[in-house]
């Protein structure tokens, strides 16, 4: 982004780009807030304690991520008050949460309410590749932009005994955004973009070998194994992820941080391409899957479970959607996802309308099931913080399964390899309580000469584990395909 700009700047940075036309990117901390949540006993934990932030679901009340959620939005709400003279529009905090934080940090986390630690996850969370993430963070950029609709806002934040310095801060902002009238991406702080002569991002790295973790004949053994859980009534719905370790010609920099971003506009234009450095890694990806967005009055979700392969071909395209609404199996994933959805903004904000009957979203190389899902708030009623309808709706059956309890534990029990912020909530919000959360899905964990792709499968008793595994490569083709 801008680090040969701003060299007294953290490591640390976002790209947030949806379908919708907002640009926003950030480099730098000015202020920072990490998840924390509360150990037994009453005392909060970092990066390091007990938290669990899928207890949403595994603790019928959601006391013990609740509380982290709260506490989170509560000490940004004393950083809205500090800078109540700043203009609104463009102060935003940008982060994310990992799927399920009981293991992010370091244990197995409760199961039917009862923690029960696991020396198979604490061993292999030691050396977790999501050191640098941890169960989840937000930041205050240091130096930040926000293009949406028809206004730009292009800022810095300042500490007060920067003040005096203020002028020359304004001046580097000038020339910064000078590069991007000119259409410039500031990558590497040299000015331009590298382009290629015919318009083409410059060449990421290279990928030199690839990796199944686990190996594909392990993973359909285990999907074997979710199936019979379901089948035998346990389960209704349990999602499977796999993934695939990259090894890289070259280590990847920050510069690739908006290299990659441009990218994956261009190669999945409909979905929310986003990107976050911490430290020393950078986790990118381009998800189709909205998780809430709330902007005043305004609450919507989105249901998007059930898929199949696309064609690029009109006509067996069209084929290709009947063939999708009118399957069973997809119907009953896509129909647990909707109800779960509609039960959980009910309970948060009032009368939740779906739509009638799903739809099918067209990505590149694959067809989703969707149904958008609308909160229709009484008159009366004050809008939940962004935050809260995250903590209500995450983990959905679209990336954990259903009983939600029941699928966590299964993945826990399943998978040997730490999600962190993959399948997790990650977006933004304001003071007002405003943000747009997306499911980080499509997306690769790239820290110096390797990357971890992740993807997932739905599996249900009729689940096919040939199918399943031709699921995840199509999901592994777009990260894939961008990176090409």
């Amino acid at each position: 982004m801008v680090a040969g700009a701003f060299p007294e700047c953290q490591p640390v940075g976002h790209l947030w780009s949806p379908s919708d036309g907002m640009r926003c990117a950030g480099w730098g901390a000015a202020r920072r807030f990490e998840f924390e949540a509360e150990a037994p006993g009453g005392k909060a934990t970092g990066a390091n304690g007990g938290a669990d932030f899928a207890a949403g679901a595994s603790d019928p009340g959601g006391r013990t991520a609740g509380a982290a959620i709260d506490r989170l939005a509560e000490r940004a709400s004393g950083l809205w008050a500090e800078l109540a003279d700043a203009d609104p529009l463009a102060l935003r905090l940008y982060g994310g949460l990992a799927f399920d934080a009981g293991l992010a940090e370091g244990r197995s986390g409760p199961v039917d309410g009862v923690h029960r630690p696991s020396g198979r996850h604490l061993a292999r969370r030691a050396d977790s590749a999501w050191d640098d993430f941890g169960a989840g963070s937000f930041v205050l950029p240091r130096v930040g932009y926000v293009a949406e609709a028809e206004s730009a806002h292009l800022y810095a934040v300042l500490e007060g005994a920067e003040i005096a310095s203020g002028p020359r801060w304004r001046d580097r902002l000038e020339r910064l955004g000078e590069e991007l009238e000119r259409g410039g991406a500031p990558a590497d702080g040299a000015g331009g973009n590298g382009s290629t002569p015919d318009g083409d991002p410059p060449g990421l790295p290279g990928i030199s070998r690839s990796c199944d973790q686990p190996a594909v004949e392990e993973w359909m053994r285990r999907v074997d194994e979710l199936r019979s859980d379901v089948s035998d009534g346990r389960l209704q719905k349990v999602v499977a992820a796999r993934t695939v370790e990259l090894g890289l010609d070259r280590p990847f920099g920050t510069p690739d941080l908006a290299r990659i971003a441009e990218r994956l506009r261009r190669h999945m234009p409909t979905c929310t391409c986003f990107a976050f450095l911490r430290g020393g890694s950078i986790f990118f990806g381009a998800t189709p899957e909205l998780l809430v967005s709330r902007r005043g009055r305004r609450i919507e979700t989105l249901a998007l479970a059930g898929s199949i392969a696309s064609d690029p071909s009109p006509a067996r395209r069209k084929e290709l959607e009947r063939l999708l609404l009118e399957s069973a199996k997809d119907r009953l994933e896509h129909d647990l996802v909707v109800r779960f959805l509609v039960e959980r903004l009910d309970r948060s904000c009032g009368a939740a309308a779906p739509s009638s009957a799903p739809g099918v979203r067209v990505l590149r190389n694959v067809l989703h099931l969707e149904t958008p899902i609308r909160a229709a708030l009484a008159e009366a009623a004050e809008p939940p913080h962004v935050l809260r309808l995250v903590r209500a709706l995450h983990p959905t059956p679209a990336v954990a399964g259903s009983p939600t309890v029941d699928a966590l534990a299964a993945i826990r029990r399943t998978e040997d390899r730490d999600r962190g912020w993959y399948a997790g909530p990650v977006g933004w919000f304001d003071g007002r309580g405003d943000g747009e959360f997306s499911i980080a899905l499509r997306s690769c964990l790239a820290s110096g000469r390797k990357g971890l792709l992740y993807s997932g499968a739905g599996i249900v008793a009729d689940s096919d584990p040939d199918r399943e595994l031709a699921e995840t490569n199509l999901k592994l083709d777009a990260i894939l395909g961008a990176w090409g």
